[in-house]
């Protein structure tokens, strides 16, 4: 897994701002027969595996931390506030 730097300075900020403890991917329901992947600023739960990727400490929910490997975050300043985008999930065939 990846985290781009602009990503990771924009991170930085929402966790220093949020006083959060990390970036929490988790098991968001099933779409298409596959996983799907959901992104959310919190603290780690029970069956999350800690990472750190380019210095921002990552909770990942063990079942679809075999999903993770390939993703690639982005993440850029707007308008209406910082957006970020999962590049590298699977195709889904629906």
């Amino acid at each position: 897994m990846e985290i781009t730097d602009q990503a990771r300075d924009l991170l930085n900020q929402i966790l220093e701002d949020e006083e959060a403890g990390c970036l929490r991917l988790f098991f968001a329901g099933f779409g298409c027969g596959e996983p799907d992947i959901g992104m959310t600023i919190g603290e780690p739960e029970g069956d999350d595996e800690l990472h750190h990727i380019n210095s921002i400490p990552v909770a990942i929910d063990k079942r679809i931390v075999h999903m993770t490997g390939p993703l690639k975050i982005e993440g850029k300043q707007t308008m209406e506030g910082p957006k970020f985008q999962m590049l590298g999930l699977p195709e889904k065939d629906c």
